[in-house]
């Protein structure tokens, strides 16, 4: 029981919380009705001759505490329900006010001595834990949060053990509670004190964990520790609480699957509620979300105390580079005391508080980071006078001594973050594979004598130092070739597959094919059918079966005859030889025996013989195909891979071959006939001499077969008539293709529908999306395509992208990076692809370049096939 001062602290609320009904009975842990359905475990058989284990004995009655007609967990009834403790501790009744007065208002008690801990408790090392170094703090739902266990002692993160964390408003007053053991009734732990100090700028008020369900388990950590094997951690509701001590921290480490290991706080009864749940799910993979389905929300930057521009190493630097400062000399020795001037700030907000010289400066320790060694110095740092800055300090920006200042306490050379730009740029070196050889180059000067102070900091303190230090060098963004110009006439785009895991993704990516609530609609544009050349598909199935493969003749045939019955010898089953004439043997001769087995070697035969005749039973179900399109196309086929070509033991030259299988792709017309080349084709066909041959460039396989043609004499009429076939295939595919620039009803004009400006550019650092000329267009909607409009992320779809789906699908990984270049090597732009979305205008040129420009490239080489198609389709719209 309280004592009646321990009522002093009480809070008066408003509307009084409702209160449970509660029961407390006397009961053993195997009669607990659990909501849940109850699974049991195979037995373990017991080998031979071992004896049975001495039968357990019952455990005692132990206090069991069930909870009758609870009312919903709301924000009036946060901290009422009696709290479980932690698991290291026992079950015990928590009073209202102790959680009052552990968790609010601000005369808590930080690190006192009363509360049993060190005053130190590292709370500083925390912070920079959790804002510089990616510590772990878990926002689950819109209360609720979990984060990693704190050691006081080496003020340190405890990553294998994590404990809840709730917010909640009682009577408009903010009160927060943590499941940690280093939190008590009069003393705040560091988890409650950050988030009190920061949870309203880095974890705001969320849609996205509004509509979530509280009641729902949540993976929330998920790690790769082999083949297959994830180590995953679940946040887990208990079916008969609502409250934070009904929720409890699960550990499954297996496959997709749920046959791994659960582990759990074993002393805590709720461990067999969440684990049956979780393990009756069937497949952990339920849990994995990879859609970034949060909206774009402001949360605070991490910043350093440096800000001023910086200038490029000398071996990026161009001559019209502006001169900025004079760069210093390198620093050999240790520095003097950096002092504070005109130029220091703090790095708490956008407007930075600037140093105030009638306020008082203090001095402190701080470390800077050589190429070789560390240097342990004195910085002179003012307390910041905003007033929702917490624990920071104006520092000096250390510009002109070539040494950036992080946070006042760790500082780098700019020569040692300029000589990490050079080996990325030149070997694509990893930060984790930097950090290592800097801190053995550390420990080498060590043994050499020299005190090189302190060792190199840890990889994700130094990617944090290196991206806001590159943000601050002085780059030019005109990205233009200096002999192209700003509208290149070639440009060359390429993607590189970057394949991360989905989970580093942020929600404010916006690559140009996301649409936006301004965006054209198009709704006559759909998927036409038949595009191919040939719109047959049994016909082209069938071209695609004989030409196939090697060449059929007559002489081939025969060889797999006398192949056959040379196995059948070999394997010492009877051939078929005829049998002389008169012979008793006679009525048997042709007949098989199939009472011995037949080898490897016959089998193999037999079935090469089988290909052999269903691809020659092919041929007249091609050539009627072809017939019905072109009776030039026919003959040409006929005369190539016919009856009479196999009789006579012709081979067709390859040049027929990959002509055929052109012409039998499952692919649109487009993909061999694009704009321009079915222009010089119609001029080549006007006049088809061996001068107007180069005019069909554009088209290899009909260069080819035009050239081929011409070597064996003056070209036909037939070939010609072929020409044209081909040109007005061409041209119904792309008028079908096409849509009226104006459509009734619609705002599809195909200009921008926006002066240049009027667009609001984001940075390019949150959309990864940059490109030098302004945006004047966003990519239109396409209601009636529904790979446009229903893009699943992992899902297959089809043959349509099945490399999307086995390369990116199935391993849950990320897209990559799209650039232009032009001839000159010269980058015009850049975007990422937050994920494998599996449609052609992820690569498509067509739908990149109209959003910045209105003159078309003269050329355009792209890498994707299946966005060539797509540029040529539209390019003239």
């Amino acid at each position: 029981m309280n004592s009646d001062n321990d009522y002093n602290s009480q809070i008066l609320l408003e509307t009084p919380p409702p209160s449970p009904t509660q029961r407390i009975g006397l009961s053993t842990p195997s009669t607990v009705a659990y909501a849940l359905p109850t699974i049991t475990p195979t037995r373990k058989q017991r080998r031979e001759q071992t004896k049975r284990l001495p039968r357990a004995v019952k455990p005692i009655p132990a206090l069991n505490l069930e909870v009758l007609d609870e009312p919903a967990w709301t924000k009036e009834s946060a901290g009422l329900p009696f709290e479980m403790g932690t698991p290291e501790t026992m079950i015990e009744m928590v009073d209202f006010a102790d959680i009052e007065a552990g968790v609010t208002g601000t005369a808590l008690k930080e690190g006192a001595a009363g509360a049993g801990i060190d005053a130190e408790d590292g709370y500083g090392a925390f912070c920079a834990h959790i804002q510089e170094e990616g510590g772990a703090f878990y926002q689950i739902g819109s209360e609720l949060f979990v984060v990693n266990g704190w050691e006081i002692s080496t003020k340190s993160s405890k990553t294998s053990v994590w404990y809840h964390l709730q917010r909640s408003l009682i009577g408009g007053t903010q009160v927060i509670v943590c499941r940690c053991p280093s939190s008590k009734p009069d003393y705040r732990c560091v988890h409650e004190r950050f988030l009190c100090d920061y949870g309203e700028e880095l974890f705001p008020v969320d849609v996205f964990f509004k509509e979530r369900d509280a009641d729902m388990a949540v993976l929330f950590s998920r790690y790769k520790t082999g083949d297959g094997i994830y180590l995953n951690h679940f946040s887990a509701q208990s079916s008969n609480s609502r409250s934070l001590s009904g929720r409890v921290i699960i550990q499954y480490q297996g496959n997709e699957g749920s046959t791994g290991s659960w582990k759990g706080p074993k002393d805590s009864f709720l461990y067999g509620f969440a684990s049956d749940e979780l393990e009756g799910t069937g497949a952990v993979e339920t849990f994995v979300d990879y859609q970034v389905t949060r909206q774009c929300r402001s949360t605070r930057e991490i910043k350093a105390v440096s800000h001023l521009p910086v200038l490029p190493p000398i071996w990026a630097s161009l001559p019209t580079n502006p001169v900025l400062y004079q760069r210093p000399a390198p620093l050999v020795t240790k520095p003097d005391t950096l002092v504070l001037s005109e130029s220091s700030t703090c790095a708490c907000s956008d407007l930075r508080y600037s140093f105030n010289p009638s306020l008082p400066i203090s001095e402190r320790p701080c470390t800077v980071y050589g190429l070789y060694r560390s240097w342990s110095t004195v910085i002179q740092v003012q307390s910041c006078g905003n007033p929702s800055c917490h624990h920071r300090l104006v520092g000096p920006d250390c510009r002109e001594l070539g040494i950036f200042n992080y946070n006042n306490t760790r500082l780098f050379l700019h020569k040692l973050l300029d000589e990490y730009t050079s080996a990325y740029t030149s070997s694509e070196t990893p930060f984790s594979a930097w950090v290592l050889t800097l801190g053995r180059r550390y420990e080498l000067h060590r043994q050499e004598g020299d005190d090189c102070g302190e060792p190199f900091p840890s990889a994700e303190v130094f990617r944090a130092v290196w991206f806001l230090y590159v943000k601050l060098q002085y780059l030019e963004g005109d990205m233009m070739c200096p002999k192209c110009g700003p509208l290149p006439e070639n440009t060359i785009w390429d993607g590189v597959t970057l394949a991360f895991n989905r989970k580093h993704l942020l929600p404010s990516l916006e690559p140009p094919t996301v649409t936006q609530l301004t965006s054209d609609v198009r709704d006559r544009t759909k998927y036409m059918p038949n595009q191919q050349l040939i719109p047959d598909r049994k016909a082209r199935h069938a071209i695609r079966k004989v030409i196939t493969g090697r060449p059929l003749t007559l002489s081939g045939l025969k060889n797999l005859d006398a192949k056959i019955r040379a196995a059948k010898r070999k394997n010492g089953t009877p051939g078929d030889e005829d049998p002389e004439e008169g012979s008793e043997e006679e009525d048997d001769a042709n007949v098989e025996d199939t009472s011995a087995p037949m080898s490897h070697a016959q089998r193999s035969a037999q079935r090469e013989q089988a290909d052999y005749l269903s691809r020659m039973s092919a041929i007249s179900q091609a050539v009627d195909g072809l017939k019905k399109l072109s009776i030039v196309l026919a003959k040409m086929f006929e005369s190539e891979f016919g009856d009479t070509a196999i009789a006579s033991d012709h081979i067709p030259s390859q040049v027929y071959v990959r002509f055929f299988a052109q012409l039998s792709a499952d692919e649109s017309a487009l993909q061999m006939l694009t704009s321009t080349g079915m222009e010089n084709l119609n001029r080549f066909i006007r006049v088809p001499s061996k001068i107007n041959i180069s005019l069909l460039y554009e088209t290899p396989t009909i260069y080819e077969l035009i050239k081929h043609e011409m070597s064996l004499g003056p070209l036909t009429t037939d070939t010609v008539k072929l020409c044209n076939w081909l040109l007005i295939r061409g041209r119904e595919v792309f008028q079908e293709l096409r849509v009226a620039v104006t459509q009734p009803g619609s705002t599809n004009s195909g200009l921008p529908t926006r002066l240049l400006g009027e667009y609001q550019e984001h940075p390019w650092a949150e959309t990864g999306c940059c490109y030098g000329l302004p945006k004047i267009r966003e990519r239109p909607v396409y209601p009636k395509l529904i790979y446009d409009s229903e893009n699943k992320v992992g899902g297959k779809r089809g043959a349509k992208c099945s490399k999307f789906y086995s390369q990116y699908g199935e391993r849950r990984l990320t897209g990559g990076i799209m650039c232009v270049w032009c001839t000159h090597s010269v980058c015009y732009g850049f975007h990422c692809i937050p994920r494998g979305e599996g449609r052609n205008d992820v690569f498509s040129a067509s739908s990149l370049i109209v959003m910045w420009t209105h003159v078309w490239p003269t050329s355009t080489l792209v890498q994707e096939s299946a966005a060539i198609a797509d540029f040529h389709a539209f390019a003239k719209l």
